[in-house]
């Protein structure tokens, strides 16, 4: 799943959501940044330290969706083994279950929302 991340109007990066943690309303991947991003005004973590909640400026959007409720944070790293790492936090549980329901995460931490019962 594909996701847009933005800064206003400007695109700053996308990422790709690979993993989630269902309970925790967590989802996060690998991210790609535009030119338009800057470590020093988007990212919360730069090469392991935490340098502010730099995501409060940030909205994501996903393929035909609105903007996701969702608090967001970067990480970023110039080792190419961790690279950039996307991490969005839901802010309510049903708008995560209606977006992530048919992700394989999803539907592995919730088997029996996979056969319908």
């Amino acid at each position: 799943m594909q996701i847009q991340v933005f800064e206003g109007e400007t695109l700053v990066g996308t990422a790709t959501i690979k993993h989630l943690d269902p309970p925790m309303g967590v989802a996060f991947g690998p991210f790609s940044p535009t030119s338009d991003y800057a470590s020093s005004a988007h990212a919360n973590v730069v090469e392991g330290d935490y340098v502010g909640d730099r995501g409060l400026v940030l909205a994501a959007t996903a393929d035909q969706h609105d903007f996701l409720d969702a608090s967001i944070a970067i990480e970023d790293w110039t080792d190419p083994e961790i690279g950039k790492q996307l991490t969005m936090f839901f802010k309510d549980g049903e708008n995560f279950a209606a977006f992530f329901a048919e992700h394989p995460d999803y539907r592995a931490y919730y088997p029996h929302l996979a056969n319908g019962s």
